[in-house]
């Protein structure tokens, strides 16, 4: 580890001369600068193109520090990832218990299976009714609240009682579209009390040309500070992914903002978020008001914006479409009602992730990764508020519709790979949980992903072809059930269809999807489920096969947003 903290990697951090402190602020307002004796030039040949309207200033070098001192990493060596045996495999029992029910038993018995076929199904239609429900009545609220100032329903106090930190992760993402996502942050209504940190890897194509590039671009947007991290290559005991930058970059905006040295980091809020995620310009307000309005619940509670997928989504192709409008429906009602899992941007005070040792850099998936373990640090099952408004984050995407089936099959792997993954580690930890709490979020995670997500479309499938051909004198009473159970799944589906006219337009996103086609998208969900499923069945066994070296981060295409 040594080599990587000497090489050329890491922090670049400056004056911001753009800054305007609250002019109803009484505490005194200073910016730091941090300077460093080696520096890493590139010739004036290299440079970017300047942008006189947003800087004044004439660059004439790109400046890339040596951290003076090191970041703490404090890892510890990841185990054997080949072992076959892991907790992961209740995912496989559940599928395989589930699904081919329907195929074996009519052989059994058939007049049993004439009355449990449809009772499990009808269990399955249950749960998507309650979840969109759910989702209906936070859209709802989420368009009611649309109109308020936020920023205005602070007190002075409270406005200046809090810090923000905002992480952005970057890869191979285009600049543009690294810039489209920053700008939402910059045009924040509180954006003096933004401390930005945009975290690239080292293996990220022109990285320094990168930072010099968006420093020039946002010296005086009005950051508190401006922080750019190289996270190096190959460190042990970490897998290239989110959760490694993260970690990274926010164990190094701690030490460069010398955050350690104040006592207080309940005041102190800590947004993640990936490169391609646009904001409500009220969204640090609007999550200052929620964490206030909860009275500072520091160690216990942590914030989830509404996620939608509409950044050129009326663009793809349907199943790209169904399941971005599908996940923000689950999310609305599921994951948030529910307090399973936080999902891509989330934001937590800065106490409860010291408490917890920042976030794992050996798993995959942050936002699951880190509810877990913090779970274990507070002893306690933690709650997921939602902050009240919206957030735009990009959908899977390809240049040709191939290339987009491909991504968006790759990425549903890797999720479902990543969920089952981090139950692995949730069950290693969980001696560390109470029980009841630990057996609460356990159930709950299991019926969400091993029973919602991976079984319920393979049973419909299954459970309908059993019905055609195996499944013998039927009565009349059980064939309007099943049409009856349809239509309300259909009904659910539909609300996720509605949730999309509204809350989009409040992030200023106008989609032209007609009606012919919109109604095409909404048939077609129960199929593109199945589909999901599919691949969720593939992924489950590979990850049972392979174990951990499966459990990689491939990041998202981007390039066509």
């Amino acid at each position: 580890m040594t080599s990587h903290l000497n090489n050329l990697k890491a922090t670049l951090s400056y004056q911001n001369p753009g800054f305007q402190p609250d002019i109803n602020d009484s505490k005194t307002q200073y910016r730091r600068t941090v300077s460093y004796n080696d520096y890493y030039t590139l010739p004036e040949t290299e440079l970017p193109e300047q942008r006189p309207t947003i800087s004044s200033l004439p660059i004439t070098h790109v400046s890339i520090p040596i951290p003076e001192t090191k970041v703490p990493i404090n890892h510890h060596e990841i185990k054997d990832g080949r072992q076959r045996f892991r907790w992961n495999l209740i995912f496989n029992v559940l599928v395989w218990i589930i699904c081919p029910l329907p195929f074996w038993l009519p052989f059994l018995s058939n007049k049993a299976a004439i009355y449990v076929l449809p009772s499990i199904q009808g269990t399955f239609v249950l749960i998507w009714f309650i979840i969109s429900i759910l989702a209906a009545r936070n859209a709802f609220l989420i368009f009611h609240y649309r109109h308020r100032d936020y920023s205005a329903m602070l007190t002075i106090e409270e406005r200046n009682k809090i810090r923000h930190v905002v992480a952005i992760s970057c890869y191979k993402e285009p600049l543009e579209l690294i810039k489209r996502s920053v700008d939402t942050l910059a045009a924040q209504t509180e954006v003096n009390r933004i401390s930005m940190v945009i975290s690239f890897e080292e293996r990220t194509p022109d990285v320094h040309l990168k930072c010099q590039t968006l420093e020039d671009y946002y010296s005086k947007t009005g950051f508190r500070d401006l922080i750019f991290t190289i996270h190096p290559y190959d460190i042990p005991n970490e897998i290239p992914g989110k959760c490694s930058n993260s970690n990274y970059a926010l164990r190094t905006a701690v030490q460069q903002l010398k955050l350690n040295d104040e006592q207080n980091g309940n005041h102190i809020l800590v947004t993640t978020c990936d490169a391609d995620s646009q904001f409500h310009r009220q969204y640090i307000a609007a999550l200052t008001y929620q964490y206030v309005k909860d009275n500072y619940p520091t160690l216990t509670t942590i914030y989830q914006p509404p996620l939608f997928y509409n950044w050129n989504l009326d663009s793809l192709s349907f199943f790209t479409r169904i399941t971005g409008l599908l996940r923000s429906t689950l999310m609305l009602g599921a994951l948030i009602p529910f307090s399973i899992n936080t999902m891509s941007i989330f934001s937590f005070s800065l106490t409860l992730a010291k408490s917890g040792n920042y976030v794992h850099p050996a798993y995959q998936m942050d936002d699951i990764i880190c509810l877990i373990r913090w779970m274990g640090v507070t002893g306690r099952r933690l709650s997921i508020h939602m902050v009240p408004v919206p957030v735009l984050s990009g959908p899977t995407c390809g240049r040709t519709i191939e290339y987009e089936f491909m991504e968006w099959a790759r990425q549903a792997r890797r999720w479902t790979i990543g969920a089952a993954e981090v139950f692995h580690y949730f069950m290693v930890k969980s001696r560390h949980i109470p029980f009841l709490t630990s057996l609460s979020w356990s159930l709950t995670f299991l019926i969400y992903y091993g029973i919602l997500l991976c079984s319920s479309g393979l049973y419909s499938l299954t459970s309908f072809l059993a019905t055609l051909f195996l499944v013998e004198e039927i009565p009349i009473n059980i064939i309007y059930t099943t049409y009856l159970l349809f239509s309300i799944q259909m009904f659910s589906f539909l609300i996720a269809f509605i949730i999309d006219i509204f809350i989009p337009r409040l992030l200023d996103v106008h989609e032209c999807i007609f009606f012919l086609r919109n109604l095409f998208h909404f048939l077609m969900t129960p199929f593109v489920l199945i589909a999901y499923s599919l691949v969720e069945f593939y992924a489950l066994h590979e990850v049972m096969i392979r174990g951990k070296k499966v459990c990689k981060h491939g990041a998202s295409n981007k390039n066509t947003l």
